[in-house]
C-alpha cells in the first residue's frame, strides 16, 4: 500500500492517540521525578563509628555530644577535652590518632597521627558524608547510616 506524493504531504504528522500517549509520557516522568525529589535522602548522619581493625570500638552522637567506648576498647581511647587520643597499641602509647570533633559544625577530623603517611590527617567528615582511614592503626571513622560500618 503505497501512498503518492501528495496523501503524504496532507497526512498528518501526529494523530490524537499519539498526542495522549505523548503526553501521559511525559505526566508520567514529571510525576516520578517529583515524587523521587521530594523523597529524597537529605543524607544527614546521625553521628559517627570509630572502628578499629574493622570493629565498631566507638560511636558519637551529633545530638547528644557524647563520645561512647564500646567494652573492650577503653584502653585503646583518652579524652581531653574535645580532643580523643585513639591509641591502635595499648603497649605503646606513643602511636595514636589525634581525632578532633567540632560540635557546631557535626565535623570529624584527624589533628594530627604517628604513622608515616598521615594521609588520614587530610579527611575530613561531616554530617553529610565523607570518610577516614588510617591504614597502618587500622582505623576508620565512618559515618552512621550511609555504610556498613565493617565493610571493606
Amino acid at each position: 500500500m503505497k501512498k503518492n506524493l501528495s496523501e503524504l504531504k496532507n497526512s498528518k504528522p501526529f494523530y490524537l492517540f499519539d498526542l495522549i500517549l505523548y503526553l501521559l509520557l511525559i505526566a508520567f516522568i514529571a510525576a516520578a521525578f517529583l515524587i523521587v525529589f521530594a523523597n529524597e535522602n537529605k543524607g544527614v548522619s546521625q553521628g559517627f563509628y570509630v572502628l578499629y581493625d574493622n570493629e565498631i570500638a566507638a560511636e558519637y552522637f551529633y545530638r547528644d555530644g557524647n563520645f561512647k567506648i564500646k567494652d573492650g576498647y577503653g584502653a585503646h581511647f583518652s579524652e581531653e577535652g574535645d580532643k580523643i587520643f585513639f591509641y591502635p597499641n595499648t603497649d605503646d602509647y606513643g602511636e595514636y590518632n589525634l581525632i578532633a570533633v567540632d560540635k557546631n559544625k557535626k565535623t570529624v577530623r584527624i589533628l594530627d597521627a604517628t604513622c608515616a603517611g598521615k594521609d588520614c590527617v587530610f579527611q575530613e567528615l561531616s554530617e553529610t558524608g565523607g570518610f577516614i582511614y588510617c591504614a597502618p592503626h587500622k582505623l576508620k571513622i565512618v559515618p552512621m547510616g550511609f555504610t556498613n560500618p565493617v565493610s571493606g
